[in-house]
């Protein structure tokens, strides 16, 4: 197998060098450049399989040289290093397409492990595409692919896949990285997850593993796989079937017919290997997925805990806003998406004030007019912060609007009523209790007793009352 070409880009040539002549040792053929010009050459004259580039070099930057591949359009993984991390920096970088980025110093296993993941996201893009073409599939592919939660996936594949080919019962087995299987799902007749956990059905996942390749065993395929156990009597023929990627075995499908049904054929066999193919990707994208999503809101939340650095007054309120406004969500019947929305937004909703100048977030008195109108850019300012960072575009309008008022007289907007998005809503409640609860340069906490009559209070003018009334039933439950 031919190696990888990386490109190093840094105007520190020792570390350059460092970098280059580890990444080499795991197989990797490198070429380096010191400046965003000298990458340019190279890009346009040489194959690169992916980039590692500094963000602040002399000339052209790691956010212009990222731009320009986007302009010219290179399909090639970027890494970003920074020795001086930022907010806007970082955001730019992702916006501009960058996979992932580190920061100086570095661990070398950090870098390898990286770019190893950028390979692995190309290569289950690439995968994901050509096997889309598969129309014979597509309706049932389009639900797949749609589907984000990997238990929600696999339940839904197994599903599919007694359906398309008329099974009586079916299960899915994974293997971990000691290759033993542990049942993930089971359908049909036969749902009981001990049956599964019988010796011929362990012996035809250890066949499948070892071979990577589907059979169909049974009455009419006795002597078609040796080695295996002869399969329960009441069935009359099993199909199993592996799920794995160019590099990783993921598991086991197992398809059964009862006896007195017609057996499974090869052509069952070749549907159900098209849509196992494609659904081992999906799995390995949508782990992919929750990998990435989680490791944007690790960065965003040590975004929120930056703010809060700031602002020493506020220490943990952004987390007691997402918990209250969770909570909240739970007793008023939100589940699934959006009540993941607005628990994340409620961990957002004040980022907005990285922006804004210490010496106003903790001035032990009373703001002026113009300070006031500072304070108040936070929400527009965190809400462009989040525009463009695609697992948080969803929460934009509800950190834009949670200082609007139910009455009309808040901001950005004066937006009233139902204008207001019902998170935004929600929102404003848990803010301003947990406000009023927590110690301000310019006053101590204030009891909880006096906090719910002040909400109670403001039902209707500054607060949804539906709203206050419910948020007031959560926190007298006991949060």
């Amino acid at each position: 197998m031919e190696k990888r070409k990386l490109l190093i880009v840094d105007d520190e040539q020792t570390l350059c060098g460092l970098l280059g002549k580890y990444l080499s040792t795991l197989g990797y053929k490198i070429s380096q450049a010191f400046s965003g010009e000298q990458a340019k050459d190279i890009l346009q004259s040489q194959p690169v399989d992916l980039v590692i580039s500094d963000i602040e070099m002399p000339g052209i930057s790691g956010v212009e040289l990222l731009k320009w591949m986007q302009e010219s359009d290179f399909k090639i993984p970027v890494l970003i290093t920074t020795g001086h991390p930022t907010l806007d920096t970082a955001i730019e970088a992702l916006k501009c397409g960058a996979h992932d980025y580190f920061t100086k110093p570095f661990h070398l296993e950090e870098v390898a492990e990286k770019v190893s993941r950028a390979f692995t996201k190309k290569r289950l893009e690439e995968e994901n595409v050509a096997l889309s073409k598969l129309a014979s599939l597509h309706d049932v592919t389009k639900v797949l692919a749609s589907t984000d939660n990997v238990s929600e996936l696999i339940r839904n594949f197994l599903e599919f896949s007694l359906s398309m080919v008329k099974a009586d019962s079916g299960a899915v087995l994974l293997s971990d990285s000691s290759s033993r299987f542990t049942i993930s799902k089971t359908a049909g007749v036969f749902s009981d997850y001990d049956f599964w956990r019988l010796k011929p059905f362990t012996s035809i996942c250890s066949w499948v593993q070892r071979n990577n390749k589907a059979l169909i065993t049974g009455y009419e395929h006795a002597e078609q796989a040796p080695g295996i156990d002869k399969i329960p009597e009441n069935l009359r023929s099993l199909m199993a079937i592996p799920l794995s990627t160019k590099d990783r075995f993921l598991g086991v499908l197992m398809l059964a017919r009862k006896m007195g049904h017609d057996p499974l054929s090869n052509l069952d066999l070749q549907i159900i290997s098209a849509l196992s193919m494609q659904t081992s990707i999906f799995i390995e994208n949508v782990k992919l997925y929750e990998n990435l999503r989680n490791n944007y809101l690790s960065t965003i939340r040590a975004f929120a805990q930056a703010v809060e650095t700031k602002d020493v007054y506020t220490h943990g309120h952004s987390e007691n806003v997402m918990k209250y406004t969770v909570a909240l969500g739970k007793h008023m019947g939100i589940n699934g998406q959006e009540l993941e929305h607005i628990k994340y937004a409620g961990l957002l909703h004040d980022i907005g004030k990285i922006g804004i100048s210490e010496s106003i977030l903790n001035k032990p008195g009373k703001l002026t007019d113009e300070e006031y109108g500072q304070i108040k850019k936070h929400s527009e300012l965190g809400a462009r912060i989040i525009s463009n960072i695609p697992f948080l575009s969803q929460l934009v309008v509800l950190v834009q609007h949670h200082h609007e008022y139910y009455n009309g007289k808040g901001y950005p907007f004066g937006l009233a009523g139902d204008e207001i998005p019902l998170g935004s809503r929600m929102l404003s409640v848990s803010d301003t209790y947990d406000a009023m609860t927590s110690d301000r340069p310019y006053r101590k906490a204030m009891s909880r007793e006096k906090a719910f009559k002040i909400l109670r209070e403001e039902r209707g003018s500054q607060f949804d009352p539906v709203v206050v009334d419910a948020f007031l039933e959560v926190m007298q439950a006991g949060v």
